[in-house]
C-alpha cells in the first residue's frame, strides 16, 4: 500500500490514502501491437549514432557526468542558481503532516493549471473536515510528491459528489494581448468615406 498523506486539521492528524485519477481510468485506453509477417510482436529499437546499430529495450541509459566527463552520482549533485548560489530544496509532502491553516477562494483555485488529481480515502474521525469541504471550503498548501526545488500548489476540496480530492498544479501565467493603439471608430468611418469619394466610378464614363 502506498504511503498515506497526513493532514493536520485543528488538533487532529488525519491519514488519507491517495488514488491518482488519470485519463485511462476515466476513458479507458487502447493498446496497439505491431506484428511482423510471422505474427511476432515487434519491439521498439533505437538506431545508434553510427547509423547501423540497433539498440533494443534496456540497451540504453542516461547518466550524469561532471565537468571533466567523469561519472557523477545523483547524491553528488547540488542544485545552484545561474549565479552559482546554492538553492534550498523542499522535502516530500509525505515526510511530515501538512497543516491545513490556509483557505483558498474559488478564483484562486481556478487561477492554477491543475496537472494531477487524486481521490482521497478518509480515515475514521475525519467527519469535521469532510463537512467543511462538502460545504465549499478549499484548503491550499505547498505540495511536492518526491521533494525537490519547486513545490507545486495543492488544493484540498470536495468533488460534486462529496469525495475529498487533492488537486495539484501551478499558478497560471496569463499574458493579455491588446492592440498598441485603440482605433477611434468615428475616425475610421471618416477615412473610409474620404477614400470612397476619390474612387472613380467607371459606370459614369
Amino acid at each position: 500500500m502506498a504511503k498515506p498523506l497526513i493532514f493536520r486539521h485543528g488538533k487532529s492528524e488525519l491519514s488519507f490514502q491517495l488514488d491518482k485519477l488519470d485519463r485511462d481510468k476515466l476513458y479507458g485506453y487502447v493498446d496497439t501491437e505491431a506484428l511482423d509477417a510471422a505474427s511476432r510482436v515487434c519491439q521498439l529499437a533505437i538506431l545508434g549514432g553510427d547509423g547501423k546499430t540497433l539498440v533494443g529495450r534496456g540497451g540504453s541509459a542516461l547518466q550524469y557526468v561532471d565537468a571533466d566527463g567523469s561519472y557523477a552520482t545523483r547524491g553528488a549533485l547540488k542544485p545552484v542558481s545561474p549565479e552559482g548560489q546554492p538553492l534550498a530544496t523542499v522535502a516530500s509532502s509525505f515526510a511530515a503532516p501538512i497543516a491545513l491553516d490556509k483557505r483558498a477562494s474559488v478564483d484562486e483555485y481556478l487561477s492554477h493549471n491543475v496537472k494531477s488529481v487524486y481521490l482521497l480515502t478518509p480515515p475514521m474521525g475525519a467527519e469535521e473536515l469532510l463537512n467543511e469541504l462538502r460545504a465549499g471550503a478549499i484548503y491550499s498548501f505547498p505540495f511536492s510528491y518526491r521533494g525537490g526545488l519547486n513545490p507545486s500548489v495543492g488544493f484540498l476540496l470536495a468533488s460534486s459528489d462529496g469525495i475529498p480530492t487533492l488537486a495539484v498544479g501551478q499558478k497560471a501565467r496569463l499574458e493579455f494581448v491588446r492592440l498598441a493603439e485603440i482605433a477611434d471608430p468615428d475616425e475610421e468611418t471618416a477615412v473610409e468615406e474620404a477614400e470612397g469619394d476619390d474612387e472613380m466610378d467607371f459606370g459614369m464614363m
